[in-house]
């Protein structure tokens, strides 16, 4: 992960997140070895340098259920998406699962973080979080 501005990048997750993730992972993996995904998805949950209340989560941070805005630099594109749970999946309603390999890229990102990731059937790009314009924490959304 690269930031587009200096300063530590400083990983946070909310406990419901981990929480859920983690038991999620725990039940779909259970007797069969871990996708790409769910281990990138565990090894950012493991990574978090601070595991905090919903209530508390920054702004800027890529949690569940948010809706994030991406511009492509290089091609002036914008992608909105949704990062959701595997039973919303749902890529034609840009609702990406956070065990596909888009929504296991965005999860823990955080506002002008630089992310590379395949689009449909376009080769793999770079990506800038440009905005999340619906962070469910924030907006007080019953999580």
């Amino acid at each position: 992960m690269r930031r587009l501005y200096p300063g530590k990048n400083v990983s946070c997750v909310s406990t419901f997140d981990k929480s859920r993730l983690e038991q999620l992972i725990a039940n779909r993996f259970c007797d069969r070895p871990l996708s790409p995904p769910a281990n990138r998805v565990l090894q950012r949950l493991r990574a978090a340098d601070f595991v905090v209340v919903p209530d508390d989560v920054p702004r800027d941070l890529i949690t569940m259920n948010c809706t994030i805005r991406l511009i492509d630099p290089i091609l002036c594109e914008e992608w909105e998406v949704a990062l959701v749970y595997p039973e919303d999946h749902d890529p034609e309603r840009n609702s990406w699962s956070i065990l596909s390999p888009v929504g296991c890229e965005l999860f823990g990102l955080r506002r002008y973080d630089a992310v590379a990731v395949k689009r449909e059937n376009l080769p793999r790009a770079g990506w800038v979080v440009a905005d999340i314009p619906f962070p469910p924490e924030a907006s007080g959304m019953p999580l």
